[in-house]
């Protein structure tokens, strides 16, 4: 039988009546095969140069939305319609609804959490490319959980910078159709009135529209931020804007974007659900539960379920919730 590599070299057989004993600082001791039905360990990953960057930049966005999606949830009022979950109809009968508001905090808020999405996009991105080739590369299960997961991710990433994207959209672009609507009648009333009174008039007016005001109380704030002289022309431009308002509103629904929103949203809560199953899979495989990322990931996935809905309540606690959940859980 020839030698094992390590083992100390045999001695040949010399002629003493008792053979040398083997030094037992050298000797090797055989391995010990796996247990029948063992599952063998998985190899140790190495450490991605790029993921603290990903983890911090992660972590700052998620705090941003922590805070943005908690001011949003302040801007909205309360309707009568049809509660829905995404694009279909949660029973017959007209319900409270929820819906967003257009104000300068609802704006700046969609505006900083946009943003914040679009910058976890090449993070994301580069995980989840990353995560695919490795199990591409070798077909294992946990790298295939691993792939599962961070792919998810990224698409619920991606769905919510889009859902920002048009969401926000939709608040500016209606702000400035109706402000300009105010801005363009005023200037021809007032044609001696300085730019910056007439812009600055023209946005007060808007915001008086966008947020319900009657026609006499949108009138005497225009006239108010107008000042003397300018009255008359101030309260024309309200008009104007109290008359456009529906044609530009209904323009920004009608838009192919703005259709996309509601399936966005259960996109999202798609993709949480399963970047959750993934992280249970991997406890599973693994005998060794990350209980705080699980727990963090579960409470996301709820949350985003409760927030393509348009319940009162339980629409804006559940994007709270979620965008709070994923900021606690990447410190896991």
């Amino acid at each position: 039988m020839s030698p094992r590599i390590g083992d100390e070299p045999r001695v040949p057989r010399q002629s003493q009546p008792t053979p040398a004993a083997p030094d037992r600082c050298t000797a090797t001791t055989p391995p010990v095969p796996p247990a029948a039905g063992a599952a063998p360990a998985p190899a140790a990953q190495p450490q991605d140069r790029f993921d603290g960057l990903v983890n911090g930049v992660n972590r700052a966005a998620n705090g941003v939305k922590s805070v943005t999606d908690a001011v949003l949830g302040t801007q909205t009022r309360n309707v009568s319609g049809q509660q829905t979950f995404g694009p279909w109809n949660l029973g017959s009968q007209p319900r409270s609804t929820v819906e967003p508001m257009n104000t300068r905090a609802s704006r700046a808020a969609g505006i900083a959490g946009t943003a914040a999405s679009v910058a976890q996009l090449p993070g994301a991105a580069y995980t989840a490319i990353r995560d695919a080739r490795a199990f591409a590369q070798n077909a294992t299960v946990e790298n295939g959980i691993t792939a599962a997961g961070s792919g998810a991710s990224a698409v619920s990433t991606a769905a919510n910078a889009a859902k920002g994207i048009i969401e926000t959209g939709n608040l500016v672009s209606n702000f400035r159709g109706v402000r300009d609507a105010a801005a363009r009648t005023m200037a021809e009333n007032a044609p001696d009135a300085a730019r910056a009174v007439v812009n600055r008039v023209a946005g007060e007016t808007a915001q008086q529209v966008l947020d319900g005001a009657s026609r006499q109380v949108t009138r005497n704030v225009a006239a108010r931020a107008a000042g003397e002289g300018l009255e008359a022309a101030a309260r024309a431009g309200a008009s104007a804007a109290r008359a456009a308002a529906p044609h530009v509103l209904a323009e920004t629904a009608g838009r192919a974007a703005s259709r996309f929103v509601p399936g966005l949203n259960v996109a999202i809560a798609a993709a949480d659900t399963a970047a959750f199953g993934a992280e249970v899979a991997n406890a599973v495989r693994s005998g060794d539960a990350n209980w705080g990322k699980l727990a963090t990931s579960g409470v996301t996935a709820l949350g985003s379920v409760a927030a393509a809905t348009n319940i009162p309540v339980v629409s804006q606690v559940g994007a709270a919730v979620s965008t709070v959940s994923s900021f606690v859980g990447s410190f896991f």
